[in-house]
């Protein structure tokens, strides 16, 4: 490593093994590199689709900072979709190595993400994970190793073997497989681009310490104050075959996030924009007019534009689902 400090963020979502990762960042520049090494996770409720950000910085000196990293040496972005959040493609310049997870081609990307000039890396690690039979996670290590452009592979495959292969040793063939994989499939190319830098700001709450109602009440009865469910997925989506349709309803019964919309009794489709992708609905058809496809196959992250909530103004803050409730209202009569 010639700079004095390095450092690394990792973007992601619950599930996708990216705290981990950062741990294996971590115990690769102290371990084997000999360098200052530091490496922890910011997320909130540790579920299954949640965000989640890592972050690694090595240096050859003491490190007294323990910050969000705000502007990466190295940048892993897990999902795609991320890329809308506030932050995600924060403080890139031209010298910082973006890894992202897509089937996106180089110019999709940057005019997805708005990236400024940069050293943009891809891979379509999902589909290589599927092909290994391992986690997404190691594959985008591999990748990120070879991004890093200071970290040999030997290392990579070390600490894999000594910390997750002692975990799971039976699928230790199968992830030192996907390591390897990300690594040597994993294609650069040098970005062109007039988008502008963008600068890390720290992220205000659509509700917090200072703006919440007396008594930390949520407004938003029966949902989520921020329920915008993209970052929820994990690649694979339902899509709405209409002639094999027999609107059954199933599909309604079914949803937990209510996605699917009727009108006359005729089903229009699904809202995918609270969508998170359990293809429970898929499960459920009688008649497999609901079948699973990749994210991004046959819609974009807003759903079937024939929607009656076509005009739905989205954002951060997602419509009450709530309505009424006779529970909710005190009755005194009778």
């Amino acid at each position: 490593m010639d700079a004095e400090n390095y450092e690394i963020r990792i973007e992601s979502i619950g599930g996708f093994g990216a705290n981990l990762i950062g741990k294996l960042f971590g115990e690769i520049g102290a371990m084997y590199m000999g360098l200052e090494a530091q490496s922890f996770a910011s997320y909130g409720s540790e579920k299954r689709g949640s965000p989640v950000k890592s972050y690694i910085r090595y240096s050859k000196k003491e490190i007294r900072i323990n910050a969000p990293v705000r502007k990466p040496d190295l940048l892993g972005l897990f999902k795609l979709s991320l890329g809308e959040k506030p932050n995600t493609v924060a403080g890139i310049n031209e010298s910082t190595n973006v890894v992202v997870n897509t089937n996106l081609d180089f110019d999709e990307v940057k005019e997805k993400l708005k990236l400024p000039v940069c050293n943009l890396w891809l891979l379509n690690a999902m589909d290589i994970a599927v092909e290994c039979k391992a986690r997404l996670n190691i594959v985008m290590f591999g990748a990120m190793i070879k991004a890093s452009g200071i970290i040999p592979l030997e290392f990579g495959e070390d600490v894999v073997k000594r910390t997750v292969g002692a975990r799971y040793p039976n699928k230790l063939q199968a992830n030192m497989k996907a390591l390897k994989e990300g690594y040597e499939r994993v294609k650069m190319q040098k970005l062109k681009s007039s988008y502008p830098y963008i600068e890390y700001r720290d992220e205000e709450r659509a509700q917090g310490y200072d703006n919440s109602p007396i008594g930390g009440l949520n407004p938003c009865f029966a949902n989520s104050i921020t329920n915008n469910l993209e970052g929820a997925r994990e690649g694979f989506l339902p899509h709405y075959i209409r002639e094999k349709c027999i609107d059954c309803g199933l599909c309604d019964v079914t949803c937990p996030d209510m996605v699917f919309q009727f009108k006359d009794g005729v089903n229009m489709g699904m809202d995918l924009y609270h969508c998170k992708g359990c293809l429970r609905c898929v499960e459920i058809c009688p008649t497999s007019a609901l079948v699973p496809a990749k994210e991004g196959e046959h819609y974009d992250n807003i759903g079937n534009i024939n929607l009656i909530n076509k005009d739905f103004d989205f954002n951060y803050i997602g419509e009450n689902s709530w309505v009424n409730s006779e529970s909710y209202v005190n009755n005194d009569e009778g």
